[in-house]
């Protein structure tokens, strides 16, 4: 059954990755003269489905557990994994383009964590809402 649950949320994660990716396509197409930087939120959109991958299945993991220290471990875990990869993967971003940064393709991604976190929880919660979790 949690293998189910994983395959549902991460094909939910897949939609959401492809609607993004078409919604830059739209972008690249009608706006290519705008200070948005595209690449950036290709990669992060390919970023945040890899951490929100790894974070449901953490999360969906530690639903079955029945210590408590072993849920809140993967559930904390997963967090702050997702927290210092993106601030990373920020951080050198702003360090490499300083002077040619774009923040509204950091707004962008930062839009793009907020539909994943969504998703994410979505998932989460029906599971927990099943009496087999």
């Amino acid at each position: 059954m949690a293998d189910e649950s994983v395959r549902k949320a991460s094909r939910d994660l897949l939609v959401l990755f492809w609607v993004l990716n078409g919604l830059i396509v739209i972008l690249w197409l009608f706006l290519p003269a705008r200070r948005i930087d595209l690449r950036v939120l290709v990669w992060g959109n390919i970023l945040l489905l890899i951490l929100g991958m790894i974070s449901v299945k953490m999360n969906l993991r530690a639903l079955t557990h029945q210590n408590v220290q072993a849920f809140l471990r993967l559930m904390y875990g997963s967090f702050i994994l997702k927290f210092f990869v993106l601030a990373l993967a920020a951080f050198l971003y702003i360090y490499v383009e300083k002077e040619k940064l774009r923040k509204p393709a950091l707004a962008g991604c930062f839009a793009f964590y907020i539909f994943y976190t969504f998703v994410e929880l979505k998932s989460v919660m029906k599971k927990s809402k099943k009496p087999d979790a």
